[in-house]
């Protein structure tokens, strides 16, 4: 059985604001960000993702985009696409031509609209430094984890003058590490409640594996 994959849950983590045990700097840096989120009504990214393990020999690169609206939200990871209406959440693989749907987890807080617009108490954030990078200035955080995870640390890079994420890596126990850059990002993109919504018709032939 396919699991809906862990970078819908990794991505977003670079959004959180954190709450708990950060120093001044860091704090105020995110608050900043977690405002910017909060004012916007719909919101637009596309994203390279890669994924490397020196030891392993793995280095992987993908692309991505994501449309959010509210709690609702449609993101393409290559050959994967999730949708959530709110209420439920599809989850498409175009190799097998198979949807799963799933009801939303009101408890789960690794959501786009939770992750992007909420505090988030689990992680320690630290300023490390400010650096240029590709054009801007780059303020650098980490956060760590209070509580056991699979990663130790991710590392932040926020882009000072848009105030907004530019990368985000995390860092796995195995090794691997896991590197998320923003190539775009729109605020306030008129997106049509209809992008929100799985139509089985769009998809001839198509698998549906109902796990409600």
């Amino acid at each position: 059985m396919k699991k809906i994959t862990v970078l819908f849950t990794l991505i977003f983590l670079a959004f959180a604001g954190v709450a708990h045990a950060q120093d001044a700097k860091a704090k105020a840096i995110l608050d900043k960000l977690s405002e910017k989120m909060n004012a916007l009504e719909t919101m637009k990214f596309k994203f390279s993702y890669t994924m490397q393990n020196t030891q392993d020999g793995i280095n992987e690169t993908k692309t991505g985009s994501i449309y959010i609206k509210g709690n609702k939200y449609r993101l393409y990871i290559e050959e994967q696409l999730v949708i959530c209406d709110g209420t439920t959440i599809w989850t498409y693989f175009k190799e097998d031509n198979e949807v799963q749907i799933n009801e939303v987890d009101p408890t789960n807080q690794n959501t786009p609209d939770k992750m992007l617009t909420s505090y988030n108490e689990n992680y320690k954030a630290k300023y490390i430094k400010e650096v240029p990078k590709a054009g801007r200035i780059l303020q650098v955080l980490d956060l760590t984890p209070l509580t056991t995870q699979s990663f130790y640390k991710v590392r932040l890079e926020i882009d000072k003058t848009r105030n907004m994420v530019y990368s985000s890596t995390i860092y796995d126990k195995n090794g691997t590490t896991f590197t998320y850059v923003v190539t775009e990002f729109v605020e306030n993109p008129k997106i049509f409640n209809s992008r929100f919504t799985f139509d089985e018709e769009d998809y001839p032939g198509v698998i549906v594996n109902d796990m409600r």
